[in-house]
């Protein structure tokens, strides 16, 4: 009986120690540029390096960084390049200055989207000193539900081994 007992804990110790690597959010490595930098010309490319890998999903556009400048103009290219932990855009405008915004929206490895935003001024004077990267989970849309392992499910293994370990110590 007590063999049975460890075995069910380590079964559950195993399976939420392989669950726990799915609970990361993809945090911000490096940004190119990075978040309140002053520069003195525009890039032509904005580049975002995660902690994880970032998932795609066959054709569909899961994972986008779009760049506005000081009006709130969309300057960079509608479509995202995706390689590994790292996510890239092209600017399509880099005549400009004044403080230019950065939001991007990935998913990480976990199935779990992530939304921020940062920035950085082009030119001599900044525009807004500070700049914070801001990031925030959302919620998945219903056609991806179920696709990642969740907390949910590790909790009700340990409430059913537990229940099983009570059921039998009754039953003596």
């Amino acid at each position: 009986m007590c063999k049975k007992i460890l075995v069910l804990f380590a079964a559950v110790l195993l399976s939420l120690s392989s669950t726990s690597l799915a609970f990361a959010h993809g945090d911000v490595v490096s940004s190119s540029p990075a978040a309140d930098s002053t520069l003195i010309a525009a890039p032509t490319k904005i580049s975002i390096e995660f902690d994880g890998k970032l998932q795609t999903i066959g054709n569909a556009q899961v994972n986008s960084i779009t760049v506005t400048d000081n009006h709130g103009q969309i300057i960079s290219n509608p479509q995202s390049v995706v390689d590994g932990t790292k996510i890239s855009n092209r600017l399509l405008l880099t005549d400009v200055t004044g403080l230019v915004s950065v939001h991007y929206r990935i998913v990480s490895e976990d199935g779990h989207p992530v939304e921020g935003d940062y920035s950085f001024t082009v030119g001599e004077t900044p525009v807004h000193p500070t700049a914070v990267i801001e990031t925030t989970s959302v919620e998945m849309p219903r056609w991806y539900e179920g696709k990642g392992k969740s907390l949910a499910t590790a909790v009700g293994i340990v409430v059913f081994g537990l229940g099983l370990v009570i059921v039998r110590r009754i039953k003596k």
